[in-house]
């Protein structure tokens, strides 16, 4: 059985049922890997693979979305972004962490999540609920120097479910 999808085109499943779907998208100056996966093809309802079609052809505004999320998330305690700026800092030192801030305005933790780089955004149109990862945004202050992603899980309608750090 396959998904016939106008933005997606043709989703069938591979040998274990899972369906997969990946491109790369730009995004200013930047590519970002995009994919698509689900458990099975049951799982997905056709109105997620459009949110999800909606939310690539509209990549700046999730990307700015999630970045607000950020910036919310940094006023509180315990705080996820507060802790992934501080650790990389530690980790990349100040000179490799001044190659990779592209932002300048005085205030470090605004300029460091405006530097962030999209690294990958990975859908899940089998989530539907408020509370799950629909689309998951991998951010990265210097992919090329650290392998530690600062994450948003936004839910189906485009709200902050979690910020994560992966190490």
């Amino acid at each position: 059985m396959t998904i016939e999808h106008d933005f997606f085109g043709v989703l069938g499943s591979d040998r274990a049922g899972d369906i997969h779907w990946s491109e790369t998208a730009e995004l200013g100056d930047q590519n970002v890997d995009i994919d698509l996966n689900a458990p099975d093809e049951e799982s997905v309802k056709v109105e997620n693979l459009d949110i999800a079609a909606a939310m690539i052809s509209s990549l700046e505004d999730l990307d700015s979305q999630a970045r607000e999320s950020l910036v919310a998330d940094l006023s509180k305690e315990n705080s996820k972004t507060a802790l992934y700026i501080e650790q990389s800092i530690d980790e990349l030192g100040p000179e490799a962490l001044s190659d990779a801030l592209i932002w300048g305005s005085g205030d470090q933790q605004i300029d460091f999540l405006r530097s962030l780089r999209l690294q990958r955004i990975g859908f899940h149109p089998h989530n539907s609920g408020s509370e799950e990862h629909f689309a998951v945004l991998d951010y990265s202050i210097s992919p090329h120097e650290t392998d530690t992603l600062l994450i948003v899980a936004l839910d189906v309608n485009g709200d902050t479910v979690s910020v994560e750090i992966d190490d």
